[in-house]
């Protein structure tokens, strides 16, 4: 059976976009629990560690924030951001939704895959607030 050139191509892009959409990872967002927003106050450092993963994508990062992005090992991605100047610190509310992480496809990685992100806020003006929050409090 002869099968015509032209449906030989069709098939090959088929089968290889069908291949590139299953290698692409699911991206799940940050959200930060509303009610640690106001015990924070205004961040004054966004600590963020990702391990058997990576951050994907960044979306609507607050403006004035410095960021700092990379491998602290080769199976831990981290980020960090602070504010250029004090004014600009914005509450943990800007921070949700803004830091997309893959999740990993391969069983190896599922199985040691973590996100923590430890804040360091304002609180009333006067202390230093910290909150680390891991997996499931972040929406993982």
């Amino acid at each position: 059976m002869k099968i015509p050139v032209q449906k030989i191509g069709l098939l090959v892009i088929l089968v290889s976009s069908a291949c590139a959409s299953a290698m692409q990872a699911k991206v799940r967002f940050i959200k930060f629990p509303d009610r640690d927003a106001e015990t924070l106050g205004e961040i004054d450092k966004l600590s963020v560690n990702i391990t058997c993963s990576r951050i994907s994508r960044l979306s609507n990062i607050p403006e004035l924030y410095d960021i700092h992005m990379g491998y602290e090992m080769p199976a831990q991605n981290a980020f960090e951001a602070v504010p250029r100047l004090g004014a600009a610190a914005v509450d943990l509310r800007k921070w949700s939704n803004v830091i997309g992480v893959s999740l990993p496809a391969n069983p190896d990685d599922a199985s040691c895959f973590s996100v923590t992100v430890t804040a360091e806020g304002r609180g009333d003006g006067v202390s230093v607030v910290t909150h680390k929050w891991t997996g499931r409090e972040l929406g993982f």
